[in-house]
């Protein structure tokens, strides 16, 4: 397997799961991937999003452009390795790219030889990401986590070089992993690609106590709007290397590049409320 370039993506990435929802809007959808295109920053797409209009959005954006077609992160199934060889293939041939940067394995099985027990024992999905990294057409691969299986793919990402990182729904009033596997990712520094910069969110009781808590502790630290507490969060956590957060709003676009630009981490104290609001959550 080709030694790839360190996973490092830029400190927001944008997010394509609202652009196709509405074919009346496609002009607007292009003129926001192209907008983000402009800004240089990564971009997150997955072939499920807008039953797949999200693809077609940006394939005809990077056909303008094709020069400014920046590092992609999709999320690709892999509960077989035909699935997972068909998806990357198939999202390499939609989108007019030679490879996938990242892909954003979501461990759609969890059964017994799933492969994040694959990427610990070996078997014929893990075989396929080894060929499939071979061959180029994926040059990262991270795992989606959440608190089922996050101490499991800690597991695989510390066996496998396969895998560089992982995924997790993170941000405000989420964060979506065991304490255990919040410990590690701290200490080892495991990189984590954080989903939903703004949406999202714990159970359904803890939703409106959370959101008011974020809204305290953006108040706290100085921010603007939640944008800029969002950017700053990420920026506090050394182990995120990134933010992922969708908009078809070119104006929103525009505040989530804005806030990119200039994030500090947030004062110790909120971070600190931020880190014990979600503890056993």
């Amino acid at each position: 397997m080709p030694s790839p370039q360190p996973l490092i993506p830029s400190p927001y990435t944008f997010g394509s799961m609202s652009l196709g929802g509405d074919l009346n809007h496609l002009s607007r959808d292009i003129a926001v991937a192209r907008q983000a295109m402009e800004a240089g920053v990564w971009i997150h797409s997955s072939p499920t999003y807008s039953r797949g209009f999200a693809f077609m959005a940006l394939r005809l954006a990077f056909d303008e452009a094709r020069s400014q077609v920046p590092p992609l992160i999709i999320k690709i199934r892999d509960g077989s390795a035909r699935l997972l060889r068909f998806e990357t293939e198939d999202a390499c041939r939609r989108l007019g790219v030679e490879g996938i940067d990242v892909a954003q394995l979501v461990s759609m099985d969890r059964a017994p030889g799933c492969l994040v027990d694959q990427l610990r024992t070996g078997g014929p999905i893990a075989d396929e990401l080894a060929d499939l990294r071979r061959r180029g057409l994926i040059r990262h691969a991270v795992l989606f986590m959440d608190r089922g299986n996050a101490d499991a793919a800690l597991e695989a990402w510390a066996a496998s070089d396969l895998v560089e990182g992982t995924t997790m729904y993170g941000n405000a009033i989420q964060r979506d992993c065991t304490d255990a596997a919040w410990a590690r990712i701290q200490r080892e520094q495991v990189p984590v690609l954080a989903l939903r910069t703004l949406a999202g969110g714990p159970a359904k009781e803890r939703t409106a106590e959370a959101r008011a808590e974020a809204d305290r502790w953006a108040r706290e630290a100085g921010c603007a709007d939640a944008v800029e507490f969002a950017l700053r969060l990420a920026a506090s956590v050394p182990a995120i290397r990134t933010t992922i957060g969708g908009t078809a709003n070119p104006d929103h676009l525009a505040r989530f590049l804005e806030a990119a630009k200039a994030a500090e981490p947030l004062p110790p104290p909120v971070l600190e409320a931020w880190n014990q609001f979600h503890a056993q959550a």
